[in-house]
């Protein structure tokens, strides 16, 4: 198991490391779906905002309370319940960095022995608490993937054919 002051301080940080990425991008570029169907980086941090609660706190937080059947969340809800791509990167930060204070405390104050006590959805698959402990930052990580693969697509228009052809874009 990864340390929880390990966990946390990544969970904490990632308003930061997106606050870099994002500095001296033009927002037109953080608002723009990579294709249709996709989010555009701002809705990103809209979900993250979105999971923070019910994909990882309350789930976590039922699962040590003995509440063994765990509630879905639907993503595409959350973005669909707020414009996020229409609201200003620094608020959306600020509020990804507010609600990252309480999940990095949230995590630091749980011990192993809740850390192994179990839910489940609708299929009988069951997760620790750990589990979901863990795909936190893997989560995170997994969007700021999505995220740089959405922003590097402002530069090949402003490319040769040639390097594109050579960049495979």
């Amino acid at each position: 198991m990864r340390p929880l002051g390990e966990i946390a301080a990544t969970l904490e940080r990632l308003p930061d490391v997106l606050g870099a990425l994002f500095a001296g991008v033009d927002e037109d570029v953080l608002r723009t779906r990579p294709e249709p169907g996709e989010w555009c980086p701002l809705e990103v941090v809209g979900h993250l905002i979105a999971c923070d609660g019910p994909a990882f706190t309350d789930r976590i937080a039922s699962i040590i309370a003995g509440i063994d059947r765990l509630r879905a969340f639907d993503p595409w809800a959350a973005i669909n319940a707020r414009d996020f791509a229409a609201e200003p990167v620094d608020q959306l930060l600020d509020e990804l960095r507010s609600s990252r204070i309480v999940a990095a405390d949230f995590v630091r104050r749980l011990d192993p022995e809740q850390l192994t006590r179990t839910g489940h959805f609708g299929d009988e698959r069951r997760f620790t608490a750990a589990d979901f402990v863990h795909e936190w930052p893997f989560h995170d990580q997994d969007h700021l993937q999505q995220i740089l693969a959405a922003t590097k697509l402002a530069y090949p228009p402003s490319m040769s054919p040639d390097m594109r052809t050579a960049l495979g874009v």
